[in-house]
């Protein structure tokens, strides 16, 4: 176990300098609406995060407040999910990419509809206030800029150079 999981360590997606852990669920049936149950492979990196309180964060910085449990043998958010899964009306057919972030013990979560292009404006964002600020967020100085040493920088989203987006 503890030997594949220093295999995995070496390949770690970075993002903004951050290592992260990331995995991809499909709402295949309607049962993740209360519940979303881990892949196994996944949970075996991060055992320690049983009946944890864990933070999602959606595409628009906003966070949600969840708590990972045992749920029938696989490591799984039960609490707070079905409020996290309301507010983005998440539908069956519907891909969502998880991206751990270890040492902010917190997950980025984007959603993508069945139209295969990311959901990045939700139903529940009319009438909130600012999104919170992102954690992972660098600061970019103006010399930055101007030298040309600005690469991925301000928010998550800006890896992809070109995407789709449906805006809800």
């Amino acid at each position: 176990m503890e030997a594949y999981y220093d295999e995995y360590k070496k390949d770690d997606l970075l993002i903004n300098g951050k290592k992260v852990i990331s995995f991809f669920k499909v709402m295949i049936v309607e049962t993740f609406l209360q519940v979303l149950c881990f892949p196994s492979k996944f949970a075996r990196l991060v055992p320690y995060l049983t009946d944890q309180e864990i933070c999602l964060e959606d595409s628009c910085g906003r966070r949600w407040m969840t708590t990972m449990c045992n749920y029938n043998g696989s490591l799984a958010i039960r609490q707070g999910w079905a409020k996290f899964s309301a507010e983005h009306d998440l539908k069956v057919g519907e891909f969502l990419l998880f991206h751990y972030v270890p040492d902010d013990r917190h997950f980025i979560v984007q959603i993508f509809g069945t139209s295969g292009c990311e959901k990045i404006k939700f139903n529940s964002d009319i009438g909130k206030g600012k999104p919170n600020e992102r954690t992972y967020q660098e600061i970019t100085t103006k010399e930055e800029s101007q030298s040309g040493k600005l690469s991925v920088h301000n928010n998550f989203l800006g890896l992809f150079c070109f995407r789709c987006v449906v805006l809800y």
